[in-house]
């Protein structure tokens, strides 16, 4: 599984409000994953990693993309 289908998929699945449309999404990308693949792209989904914490927060994020965090007061 690429990272950049799952993002893809997501990103079709924000951009919509069609039920359908979000649900054939997510079901194409499934069906394409390989069967080793589906658990960790289903916890990705779900927002629920399989390994648990990724141990990085907004500020790791942020300096690893090179944009700089949002000022919060």
């Amino acid at each position: 599984m690429l990272l950049d289908e799952l993002v893809k998929t997501t990103d079709a699945v924000a951009s919509t409000r069609s039920r359908l449309a979000k649900v054939d999404a997510l079901a194409d990308l499934l069906r394409r994953l390989e069967p080793v693949d589906i658990a960790a792209a289903v916890g990705l989904l779900i927002a629920r990693p399989r390994q648990g914490r990724v141990g990085i927060g907004w500020r790791g994020m942020t300096a690893a993309m090179g944009s700089r965090p949002p000022n919060r007061a």
